[in-house]
Parts: structure tokens; C-alpha cells; sequence
């Protein structure tokens, strides 16, 4: 009779704790936006977790970003509509008064497949 009661406590618990999970996804998947991060060869990416808008920035120089202006960034591109140009005006607005000076060299937007 022991046997039982701990295994269905420990259903119980794993039965809240799986519930737990799929709220917190779900729940970050409705306020998810732009998550940035440094990659390799100065190329930072931005996804998308609501528009599906990946965003691939390349940064001139032998450069990462730091925290600070990753978060600027994913700020930034989390309030501007999502167009092609509209993108890529907030990146270069973004980073044109930063000292010391954040070069882009390239940037990639992709919308539905295609990117530019």
C-alpha cells in the first residue's frame, strides 16, 4: 500500500511539474520577441519567437557586442515593424552614436523565406 501512494505522489508531481513546463512555454512563446546574441566572426543574430523574422548582423573589425547593446538592439528591433527597411534603418540607428564605434558591415533579413 506504501508502494502506491509514493507512486502516485510522484505522478502527481511529475504530472504538475510537466504542467508547469508546457504554462512557461506557452507563456513565453505570447511575450517572446527578438532574442540576440554573438556569434562567431562578428556576426551577431536576432530571432524572432513571434514574427519569425530572423535578423544576422555582421560587424566590421574583430568585434562582439556587449550585453548593453545586444539589449539595446533587441529593444529596438522589438518595437519596429517588421519590413525589410524598417529593420535595417533601427540597426543603423541603433549603433550610430556608440563609442566606442559599432561598424555593421552587412545585414540580413529574412521574411518568408527570402532575405535581404
Amino acid at each position: 500500500m506504501k508502494a502506491n501512494k509514493r507512486v502516485a505522489s510522484v505522478a502527481l508531481m511529475l504530472g504538475l511539474f510537466g504542467s508547469a513546463l508546457v504554462g512557461g512555454a506557452s507563456m513565453a512563446q505570447a511575450t517572446g520577441g527578438y532574442s540576440c546574441s554573438n556569434g562567431l566572426a562578428n556576426v551577431v543574430t536576432c530571432n524572432n519567437t513571434v514574427a519569425g523574422v530572423p535578423v544576422t548582423l555582421i560587424v566590421t573589425g574583430n568585434r562582439t557586442l556587449n550585453g548593453n547593446e545586444i539589449g539595446i538592439l533587441q529593444n529596438n528591433l522589438n518595437n519596429t515593424a517588421v519590413n525589410v527597411t524598417a529593420i535595417k534603418n533601427s540597426v543603423f540607428n541603433t549603433y550610430a552614436s556608440f563609442n566606442p564605434t559599432v561598424i555593421i558591415k552587412k545585414i540580413n533579413v529574412c521574411i518568408a523565406s527570402v532575405c535581404s
